[in-house]
C-alpha cells in the first residue's frame, strides 16, 4: 500500500474504532523510514495557512504547496496567542474548516539532536481563543538517529517517518513527518515548542507545512461513513496483496 493510501487508511480506521469503542486517544505510533518526500505530499488534500510567525524563508501569512514543501521552506519564531501560555511562542495553522486528521511536516536543522523531530506541542481551537491541548513531546528515546517518541501527553502521532526527506531548504530539511488523528475536529491548530525542545534549550519549533488528507465533510461524516471508507480501503489493500501473491 502506498504511503498516501496507508496514512489516510490509518486515520479512517482509528477514527472508526474510536467511535465504536469510545476509547481514549490512540497511544501506539508506527515508525517508517521513507526518504521520498513526494510519498507524503501526494497524500495531502489541503494545506493549512501559517500565520503569527516572524521569521523563516517566507512572510506571514503563508500557505504551503507541494512545491514549496519540496523546496524546504520553513516558518519559525511564533508569537503570543490569546488563551495560550505566554511563556511559549506559537505558530498558527488555519484550515478553511475544521479537520481532525493532520500531517505535520517539521523542518529539521539540528539533525542528530533528539528533540528536533519532536520539537512541537499542538493545541486545537474552533474560535481562536479557547484551546484544547492535543499533543506534547515530553521525552525522546535513543542516543543517535533515528529517534522515537518517549513520554508524551495527549494523542500520540499514528505514524512518524523518522528520517530526512529532502526538500532541503535554505537552512533545514523536511523530515520526521507525523500523522495525527484527534478525537475532535479543529479549524485552528497552534504549534508551540515542545517540552523536550525547551528542556534541550531550543524553544523554537520550525515547520514546513501542516496538511490534511481528509476533506472536512468526510471527517464529520459519522460512524457509517467511516466504516464504509475503511471497508473500501481495506478491501483494496487485500485485493492488492492477492494480486501480488
Amino acid at each position: 500500500m502506498s504511503h498516501k493510501l496507508s496514512w489516510v487508511a490509518a486515520a479512517l480506521t482509528v477514527g472508526a474504532v474510536g467511535l465504536i469503542s469510545a476509547a481514549g486517544p490512540a497511544n501506539a505510533t508506527t515508525y517508517t523510514s521513507d526518504p521520498t518526500l513526494a510519498n507524503f505530499t501526494a497524500g495531502v488534500g489541503q494545506y493549512a495557512t501559517f500565520s503569527n510567525f516572524s521569521a523563516g524563508d517566507t512572510s506571514s501569512p503563508y500557505t504551503p504547496t507541494a512545491t514549496t514543501v519540496n523546496m524546504g521552506l520553513r516558518v519559525f519564531a511564533g508569537g503570543s496567542i490569546t488563551g495560550l501560555d505566554p511563556n511559549n511562542n506559537w505558530i498558527l495553522a488555519t484550515f478553511p474548516s475544521a479537520v481532525s486528521s493532520i500531517l505535520v511536516f517539521p523542518n529539521i536543522d539540528h539533525f542528530g539532536s533528539a528533540f528536533d523531530g519532536y520539537q512541537y506541542t499542538i493545541f486545537g481551537s474552533n474560535n481562536g481563543t479557547t484551546w484544547t491541548p492535543l499533543f506534547d513531546a515530553l521525552t525522546v528515546n535513543g542516543s543517535v538517529e533515528p529517534f522515537t517518541l518517549g513520554n508524551f501527553s495527549g494523542t500520540a502521532p499514528q505514524t512518524v517517518n523518522n528520517v530526512l526527506t529532502p526538500g532541503a531548504g535554505p537552512n533545514g530539511t523536511v523530515g520526521y513527518e507525523a500523522s495525527f488523528l484527534f478525537p475532535n475536529a479543529y479549524q485552528f491548530y497552534a504549534f508551540g515548542a515542545s517540552t523536550i525542545a525547551i528542556a534541550d534549550g531550543n524553544a523554537d519549533q520550525e515547520l514546513s507545512a501542516v496538511g490534511t488528507a481528509v476533506p472536512g465533510p468526510i471527517v464529520g461524516a459519522g460512524l457509517s461513513g467511516l466504516i464504509v471508507a475503511c471497508g473500501v480501503l481495506l478491501a483494496l489493500a487485500r485485493r492488492r496483496r492477492k494480486l501480488v501473491a
